[in-house]
């Protein structure tokens, strides 16, 4: 089938300020979902997806007491896909189109324990795409809901040098599909892109002070398994790690290195996808004023 996943870059950008003692204002852009893949060869050459959205996200935050602070803002997303299912002699193209959403949360913190826990939701996001099917005589917009999700994070410090860290975050995928109706009614009633199961993805890591100037960390990462791999996802479930620096001078501070992921192994019509694995390098640059 040759390589599945081809290569992508994300990019992300953050602005915080603090209004007053107590209110303070974050303003953030990322890429949240994509995806990039397509198949080269076997019995489905030529199928493929390209899934591209921006994020844009207005955060206050409100320090209640010295231990609580409440979190929350709106979110704007863009979003746009591309299919191809060549054994359906179908072909999906969507505009782009903007959805809506929020995020609400909470960190309680320990300052004498150096521990804090906070808890995030962000809403889902629905969309509704202008879109062009070839392979079908039915039309209409392809809808989709971009999955609602709730992280835990958490960091304790072990000695004045040593930080504790982990996560663990519930995506609800179970409801996440993309409706065509062209595509349904060819392969009634089966959407583009459907899943069954919800993902959780569960983390660890371990950061240590060496000196004023630098710091290191490593996170190991688990993506848990949920026995639903197929043609556009061909794997089940994932481990990861990263490791990395930060350099601090002056009103800079730089943060780089690499995360290791390797793939769980799946069968996908008869397909059998083992030994698979992708490096990400990352870079982050920060400067406060």
């Amino acid at each position: 089938t040759g390589s599945v996943l081809n290569d992508f870059t994300t990019l992300g950008l953050a602005f915080k300020t603090d209004i007053n003692d107590d209110l303070a204002l974050g303003v953030f852009f990322n890429q949240p979902f994509g995806a990039d893949n397509g198949y080269e060869g076997g019995f489905v050459s030529g199928l493929a997806i390209d899934f591209q959205s921006n994020e844009l996200a207005a955060v206050l935050s409100y320090q209640m007491n010295q231990n609580l602070s409440l979190h929350g803002g709106l979110r704007v997303v863009e979003s746009e896909l591309n299919q191809s299912i060549p054994p359906a002699s179908y072909t999906l193209e969507t505009g782009s189109d903007l959805g809506f959403g929020y995020l609400l949360g909470a960190s309680y913190v320990v300052p004498e324990r150096g521990a804090r826990v906070t808890l995030t939701y962000q809403s889902s996001v629905k969309h509704s795409f202008e879109s062009t099917e070839f392979g079908s005589t039915t039309f209409g917009n392809t809808e989709t809901e971009l999955p609602q999700s709730l992280k835990l994070d958490g960091e304790i410090a072990l000695n004045s040098n040593t930080l504790l860290f982990g996560s663990v975050k519930w995506s609800d995928y179970s409801n996440f599909d993309v409706a065509a109706p062209g595509y349904m009614d060819i392969v009634d009633p089966v959407s583009v892109i459907d899943y069954n199961e919800d993902n959780i993805n569960v983390s660890v890591g371990l950061g240590r002070s060496i000196n004023d100037e630098w710091s290191g960390f490593g996170i190991l990462e688990a993506q848990l398994a949920d026995g639903e791999p197929n043609v556009l996802r061909p794997y089940d479930g994932s481990r990861a790690l990263t490791l990395g620096a930060r350099y601090t001078s002056g009103q800079y501070e730089i943060t780089a290195g690499a995360q290791y992921r390797q793939f769980g192994d799946a069968t996908v019509f008869g397909a059998t996808f083992s030994g698979n694995d992708a490096v990400s390098p990352f870079l982050q640059i920060a400067y406060s004023f």
